[in-house]
């Protein structure tokens, strides 16, 4: 797999609309409706992926060579997870090459703080464009589809679909190229971190190879400790974390065998101990968080 630095993280979020909410009530039986619209979505993903890697790429390639950095070094688009209920893609930019090659390649052309508040700075063109054409192909698509799949109905007798059937929403993380250092090019090179505050559980790959079916188990009690029963232990999964890759989930997300919900929000001072099971072995790890 080809050596790639990540400089930003992005979440693309596609949502059905109240209004294409109330329109798909029209046709309760189609395939289409299913799902509050979702599997409609779902069915047109890699329409999606098209529509957005033509935006950002195109908006990235602008925004850099405007700045003056050659072709060798121009950062593109690594796609990452799509997650099912809304439509939510995780993506990247990245550059080829390693951190040391990225940070000397971008420090010649600006400062990476203002590279970062630059490129931050486009969300509102790069999302209105999304937003524009992504609204434009499911009006087209919807409206041909219920005509299809709708056989007794007269064409004349479906209403047409919302002007703006679907809610985008488009996030950049700024943070990997803020975190481009010399201090960080020295750092101890290893398969994983992770991180954890009492809202969230964060787990980083930091190899170039993916991680798939990382299993992660959360331990809360009073006093250290230092023998555990995994079943006891509050579960999440992340299927698959791309190389250089940061995935974030909300402690409410793992759950006991019992179904109950992880939780830290007391404020008592606690230590949590976590493994994680990939690919490459198990790992135990301990936090201690100050009562707040």
């Amino acid at each position: 797999m080809e050596k790639t630095t990540v400089l930003f993280r992005l979440r693309f979020t596609i949502e059905v609309s109240k209004e294409m909410l109330a329109w798909l009530n029209n046709f309760p039986d189609a395939w289409f409706s299913k799902d509050g619209g979702n599997a409609f979505l779902r069915e047109l993903g890699g329409t999606w992926t098209e529509t957005f890697d033509g935006v950002v790429n195109q908006e990235t390639r602008n925004y850099f060579g405007r700045l003056g950095l050659s072709d060798e070094f121009m950062p593109f688009i690594q796609r990452g997870e799509t997650y099912v209920g809304s439509w939510v893609m995780e993506a990247a930019i990245v550059m080829r090459g390693t951190m040391g090659r990225a940070y000397t390649a971008l420090r010649g052309i600006s400062d990476l703080s203002n590279i970062a508040e630059g490129f931050t700075s486009l969300k509102s063109g790069m999302l209105q464009k999304l937003d524009m054409e992504v609204n434009q192909k499911v009006r087209e698509t919807i409206s041909n589809t219920a005509t299809n799949a709708i056989s007794t109905a007269a064409p004349q007798q479906i209403p047409p679909p919302p002007s703006k059937p679907v809610v985008t929403d488009l996030i950049i993380d700024a943070r990997p190229l803020s975190s481009l250092t010399p201090a960080l090019m020295k750092s101890h090179k290893i398969n994983l971190s992770v991180a954890v505050s009492r809202n969230s559980f964060t787990l980083e790959n930091l190899d170039d190879e993916p991680l798939r079916d990382v299993q992660i188990g959360l331990f809360r009690t009073a006093t250290e400790r230092n023998q555990w029963s995994y079943t006891d232990s509050y579960m999440g999964t992340f299927p698959l974390v791309s190389g250089h890759q940061t995935i974030a989930k909300s402690l409410g997300e793992f759950r006991d065998r019992h179904g109950n919900r992880f939780d830290l929000s007391d404020g008592q001072a606690v230590y949590v101990d976590c493994w994680v099971s990939d690919s490459h072995g198990i790992y135990i790890i301990r936090f201690f968080l100050e009562q707040e």
